[in-house]
């Protein structure tokens, strides 16, 4: 992607790895349509979805985790964790 494009992606997505994300699940809806119906129907779907997001077209919601409230994953591996800490300065 042009240093100048990229540049226009990131003002509607936060980062890189949300950008190529929300692009994926963009062109992965873009493939279930049919190529009539989309904006340019020769287009690469990838190419045409980050080419939306790029021009302002893809409405979205990103949702960020709330603080305080733990997975049950990020509890067990904080409990691993000090469980390791507690044998090593058993020894």
């Amino acid at each position: 992607m042009d240093p100048l494009r990229k540049r226009e992606f990131l003002k509607h997505v936060k980062n890189e790895y949300l950008g190529a994300v929300l692009a994926a699940k963009v062109a992965r809806r873009l493939h279930a349509t049919s190529a009539t119906d989309r904006e340019d129907p020769t287009a690469k779907v990838t190419s045409l979805a980050i080419s939306l997001i790029t021009d302002g077209k893809v409405e979205f919601e990103a949702i960020e985790p709330s603080e305080g409230v733990e997975t049950p994953e990020t509890e067990e591996g904080e409990k691993a964790a000090s469980d390791e800490k507690a044998k090593k300065a058993e020894k």
